[in-house]
This record gives structure tokens, C-alpha cells and sequence, in this order.
């Protein structure tokens, strides 16, 4: 029995060595390999272990915590709300304001002591009895019968202060929310009031402190917001404030309106000069541009459109040498690429509205075919693409408008032919410059000018001059070619050979006297074969070369 056991324990130190010796050839080849062995559960990712703490019931917890908070607290206020105008209504003036200034207090104090027991309950409960100040604060003056405070002053006194609070709460917490809410009873005082100057001041203040908070805490959602409510606001005013039950129509009188609303365009437009370590994203800021001139140019064209139709020019002129002289101060600080640009061209678009006013049709045509040239100019100094798209589009808008609502004008055809014809030398000469990976815009000029220049020739001279005028044009495309060795002045020139000889046969031959008619055959015919025989010489000298 003894030899057995001792028989057993030697097959099972043989075993054990055995697999010992397995397992050190296992972790050398391991070794060689990189292979490290953890647990399943180690090898999860953080956001891949399952979430012990996430459940049907912890789900449940979070809506109705937040959902019944603030559903409590809209009720808490409309039922404060109830009571105050209930008690006033049984004749109780000063009870009524005494007992919600009370429940208020009461709320406060509750929401101190349990600030950390029931922070989420807190927070809300917070944000509607501030709110519940202000209207009980509101409704010691306004919307009563029989005001505790008659002098108005006092109560805006007492509102400004509950406004300052909330900014201050809004910036301890840090809170762009809370900041928001601030913002929007500083408008809703400013409709309140209804009293013009009292709400351009109230606005504009706003302004400038939205734009102090987007300094100091990058709050450009409150920025946006402020613009949108701003001006929304000036609007109302504009139509007579009807949210104060007046009627809804146009203001009889400007009462320096648009002071103001210069006021607001220009506090926005600072918004550019945040530092780039700052606020390294260009998206808020451009927003915030576009939106201001959106904003500002609607209610500056209602505004002229309604009090200003014999003074347009001076506004429109201020506006374009203000955003001209602030576009050339942002490229001289060097700031963000597309704010000089974008200024710049707003105000090449008020300084075309002024050329109108000053010179009238058809001459502001060519008044604003030398500014396109201006402009262009412009765009190399600020090397923008953005100029330089924003001018094409104003230059055929302009020539579309000129061609289908004008009688045609020799000079101005012409005027429009060399500018065309300027601009597309001066985007090839500086593409460079100018970063431009197209030529799709070069393009459209030298089709502008292909165009008006036959246009002008066959308006500007008699029909029997027209075939030799375009033949003619056709011979100075093709030195054009030459001089600045350019295929697309050739192009031009075969084009203007191939509408020549359609003008000659279709049009001519059933007009032309015989001696005209001779001679345009013959110069025709001439430029033609000459046009042959230089490019079959040219096509010999490539395939020799």
C-alpha cells in the first residue's frame, strides 16, 4: 500500500514539473510575441463597462426630479400670481404686494437652507422667484389701476437693481443661462416702459453689456441673442409698440431713431476685435457680423424708406465710409481674415446706394462701373477672395439691370467693356495675390466683355458700319492674343469671326447697300483667309518643332 503512494506522489511531481515546464515555454513565447493577458473585464474601456449606476428606476429618479421641479415652481409662480391679483381685486393693495413679496422670501430662504440637499430643486426654485420679484416689482407701477409707486422713475429704479442682481448671480455661477434671462428682462423693461427714449437707452446698454460679457466670459450665444432681441425690440418700438396695447402702425415721428440704431451696429460690430487666443473659432464671430448687418440694414431701409427718402444719400454715405475705414482698421491690426472683407464689402454696397441717390439713372451706371474697379483694387490690398466674388456678383447684377431696364448709352456700353476687360487682367496679373484656384470669375469678364463689346459697336455706329466695327474688334482680340500670349483672347477673336459672318449673311445682305456690302465681303473675307493661313502655318511649325 505504502509502495503505492509513493508511486502516486511521484506521478504527480512528474505532473506538476510537467506543467511548470509548459507554462515557461507558454511565457517565452509570449514574450516573443507582446502578448499580455488581462482579464475580459479589464480589457473593457471605461465607457464600455456597463453602467451598475444606470436603470429603469435611476431614469425615472432624473425626469420626474427635474420634470416636477420645474413643473412645481411654473405652478408656485402662477399661483403667487393668482393670489396678488386676487387680493388686489378684494381691494387689498398694499396686503396683495406684502404677501407675495413674503412667499417669495420664504421661497428664497427655503432654496438657502436646502442648497445642498436638493441642489436641482434649488437652482430652478431660484431662477422662478427671482422672476417673481421682478413682476411683483414690475406691478407696483405698471399694469394696475391704482399704482403704489406713481412716479416711474423709482420703479425702473427698483428693476434695474433686480437686473444687476441677476447679471452678478449669472457671472458668480457662471451661468450664460442665467445671463440670458437677464438679458431678456432688460428687454422686457425696455417694451414696458413705453417711452422712446427710456427703451433706446435701456437697449443699448444692453448692448454693451452683452458684448462686455462676450469679452470677458466668451458668452457669444448671449451676444447672438442680445442682437436678435435688440433689434427685435426696435422694431416693435418702430411699429408703435402694440405689446402695450397701442395700435399696431409706423411711429409718426423718427425721434432720432436711427441714432440708436447706429448705436447698436457699431457696439456689435467691436465684437471683432476679441484677441485670436482668445476666441480661436471664427464661426460665432461671423455670425455675429452677418447677422448684425442683417439686422441693421432692414430696419435702416424701413427707417429711410419712412422718414429719410430725401436725405438717403448722407445716411448711406456715412455708413459706407464707416465700414471702409473700419474695414482698412482691421487689416491694419491684422485681424481675422474674413472681418475686413465682410465690412469692406457692406460698405461698398452703401456706397453704391449713395452713388444712386447722387447721380440718378442711366449715369450712376458708369459711376458704378469705375467704383467695381475700386473695388477690385481694394481686394488686392486686402488680398480677399471674398471682395472679389461679392464684386462679380454686384458687377452683373448691375450690367443685368442696366441691359434690361435702361435705354443703352454709348459710354456706359463701353465703360462696361473696360472694366470687364481691366478686372479680368488684373485677377490674372495678381491670381497669386489673391489665392484665386478659378478662373471661373475671369472668365465671366472676358464674357462680359466679349459681349458688350459688340453690343456697344453695333448701338454706337450706323448698321452699314457694324460687320467692318465687329471685324475690326475681331483683329484687336487677336493682337490682344498676341501681346499678352493668352488662348483666350484668340477664342474671343474666332468668336467674334463666327458672329461677324452670321451678322454678314443674315442681317446685311437684306439691308446693306451694294457698295457697303462689297467692301464687308471683301474686309471679311480677307480677315478670314489671313486668320486660315496663320493658323495652318502655326499648326505646321508645331509639328515640325
Amino acid at each position: 500500500m505504502a509502495d503505492i503512494e509513493n508511486e502516486n506522489a511521484q506521478n504527480y511531481d512528474l505532473l506538476l514539473s510537467k506543467i511548470q515546464s509548459l507554462e515557461k515555454r507558454l511565457g517565452s513565447i509570449e514574450s516573443m510575441l507582446r502578448i499580455e493577458w488581462v482579464d475580459k473585464e479589464a480589457k473593457l474601456k471605461p465607457s464600455e463597462k456597463p453602467d451598475e449606476g444606470y436603470t429603469a428606476e435611476n431614469a425615472e429618479s432624473k425626469i420626474v426630479e427635474y420634470g416636477l421641479a420645474w413643473l412645481g415652481s411654473i405652478v408656485f409662480l402662477f399661483g403667487i400670481i393668482f393670489l396678488m391679483s386676487y387680493t388686489e381685486s378684494i381691494g387689498y393693495l398694499i396686503s396683495s404686494k406684502v404677501i407675495a413679496y413674503l412667499a417669495t422670501i420664504l421661497l428664497i430662504v427655503f432654496s438657502y437652507y436646502y442648497r445642498k440637499s436638493f441642489p436641482i430643486l434649488v437652482n430652478v426654485l431660484n431662477i422662478f422667484s427671482f422672476l417673481l420679484l421682478y413682476y411683483i416689482t414690475l406691478r407696483l407701477h405698471f399694469f394696475t389701476e391704482q399704482p403704489l409707486i406713481s412716479q416711474k422713475w423709482i420703479d425702473l429704479f427698483l428693476l434695474f437693481i433686480l437686473i444687476g442682481i441677476q447679471f452678478y448671480y449669472a457671472i458668480q455661477k457662471n451661468s450664460e443661462f442665467l445671463g440670458s434671462i437677464a438679458i431678456s428682462l432688460c428687454i422686457t423693461t425696455a417694451i414696458f416702459t413705453d417711452s422712446t427714449y427710456i427703451t433706446f437707452l435701456i437697449l443699448t446698454t444692453t448692448a454693451i453689456i452683452a458684448l462686455i460679457l462676450f469679452y470677458q466670459k466668451l458668452w457669444w450665444r448671449l451676444l447672438i441673442f442680445s442682437l436678435f432681441t435688440v433689434y427685435l425690440t426696435h422694431l416693435i418700438w418702430f411699429f408703435g409698440n402694440p405689446l402695450v396695447g397701442h395700435q399696431m402702425r409706423v411711429v409718426e415721428n423718427p425721434q432720432n431713431s436711427i441714432i440708436f440704431l447706429f448705436t447698436y451696429g457699431i457696439i456689435y460690430a467691436l465684437s471683432i476685435f476679441i484677441p485670436v487666443e482668445r476666441i480661436k473659432s471664427n464661426g460665432a464671430l461671423i455670425s455675429t457680423a452677418i447677422w448684425n448687418a442683417l439686422c441693421f440694414s432692414f430696419l435702416l431701409l424701413m427707417t429711410v424708406l419712412s422718414f429719410y427718402k430725401e436725405n438717403y444719400i448722407l445716411i448711406f454715405g456715412s455708413i459706407a465710409t464707416f465700414c471702409i475705414l473700419f474695414a482698412v482698421l482691421l487689416k491694419i491690426k491684422g485681424s481675422r481674415n474674413f472681418a475686413p472683407a465682410t465690412y469692406a464689402c457692406f460698405g461698398f454696397m452703401a456706397f453704391s446706394v449713395a452713388v444712386y441717390g447722387f447721380s440718378g439713372i442711366p449715369d450712376v451706371y458708369f459711376l458704378l462701373v469705375l467704383e467695381s474697379l475700386l473695388v477690385v483694387s481694394m481686394a488686392l490690398w486686402f488680398r480677399s477672395q471674398i471682395i472679389v466674388i461679392a464684386n462679380s456678383f454686384l458687377f452683373l447684377s448691375i450690367l443685368l439691370i442696366y441691359l434690361t431696364t435702361s435705354p443703352s448709352v454709348n459710354y456706359i456700353n463701353f465703360a462696361f467693356a473696360f472694366a470687364a476687360i481691366a478686372t479680368a487682367r488684373i485677377l490674372n496679373w495678381k491670381k497669386e495675390r489673391l489665392t484665386l484656384k478659378t478662373e471661373v470669375f475671369r472668365n465671366v469678364y472676358l464674357i462680359v466683355v466679349f459681349f458688350m463689346v459688340l453690343f456697344g459697336l453695333s448701338h454706337a455706329l450706323p448698321s452699314q458700319y457694324v460687320t467692318l466695327a465687329w471685324t475690326a474688334a475681331a483683329i484687336g482680340f487677336f493682337i490682344l492674343s498676341l501681346l499678352l500670349h493668352k488662348i483666350k483672347y484668340r477664342w474671343m477673336s474666332i468668336l467674334t469671326i463666327i458672329v461677324t459672318g452670321g451678322h454678314l449673311f443674315f442681317v446685311d445682305l437684306g439691308r446693306m447697300e451694294i457698295g457697303y456690302r462689297v467692301i464687308a465681303f471683301l474686309v471679311f473675307a480677307i480677315i478670314s483667309l489671313g486668320g486660315s493661313l496663320y493658323y495652318t502655318k502655326r499648326i505646321r511649325k508645331k509639328h515640325k518643332a
